[in-house]
């Protein structure tokens, strides 16, 4: 009988193991960023490659334990090849290659698809959309800067940043959407790991990963 109780013990332990996420249903509260960054150069036809790193944060309403606020940000990383073009002094630039990176930012809230908790809808507030590509973070190949004045460098830097900011914003718009439903969300590894499905662009589920944040504080 002894041995009996201690292989039902075993079999509790196991399955409170694997059925964390359905005991704690707020168990996906808190800060989380993606385990590496996902492409979406599809929706920046620009771009020869472009990469979004995510971050959310989901918070609950102390009064409602069935929705709260959530927070996403994004960083992206875009590169382009850009063609020979004839400069002001009729010289001519050699092809050369643009890398950009952007910081993407927007408001929402969360509340359960149904009873079973299992899945998440998502509303954007879309007015709360930003983006912010910094000319800083505007780089160009090393033959761009050979032989090429600072003037013209920095010209072209700000007209990359402005240009690359619509292009970036539209990405996001479209990108959103495929995150205005979470399903199947399970948190795991002891809280540490936070996965849900969405749809790619194409209809096809699509398994987001994260990993959450730990305050250092």
């Amino acid at each position: 009988m002894k041995s009996i109780y201690l292989f039902a013990a075993c079999l509790a332990a196991g399955a409170a193991a694997t059925l964390t996420s359905c005991e704690n249903k707020s168990a996906f509260i808190g800060s989380w960023t993606a385990a590496s960054p996902s492409p979406i150069g599809a929706e920046i036809p620009a771009a020869s490659s472009a990469t979004s790193l995510l971050s959310v944060d989901f918070q609950k309403n102390p009064s409602d334990g069935n929705s709260g606020p959530v927070y996403f940000t994004s960083i992206i990383e875009a590169t382009q090849p850009v063609t020979a073009q004839a400069t002001e002094d009729l010289s001519t630039v050699s092809p050369y290659e643009v890398s950009v990176s952007a910081t993407a930012a927007i408001n929402g809230t969360w509340h359960f698809k149904d009873a079973d908790k299992d899945d998440l809808l998502i509303t954007f507030d879309m007015s709360s959309l930003s983006v912010d590509v910094d000319p800083s973070g505007v780089a160009f190949s090393e033959n761009m800067l050979t032989g090429a004045q600072q003037p013209m460098v920095d010209s072209l830097t700000n007209a990359t940043a402005a240009r690359w900011k619509s292009q970036i914003e539209a990405a996001v718009k479209t990108n959103l959407a495929r995150f205005t439903e979470l399903e199947d969300i399970e948190v795991s590894g002891n809280g540490s790991a936070l996965s849900f499905e969405i749809k790619d662009i194409r209809g096809n589920d699509n398994t987001v990963v994260l990993r959450r944040v730990i305050d250092a504080q």
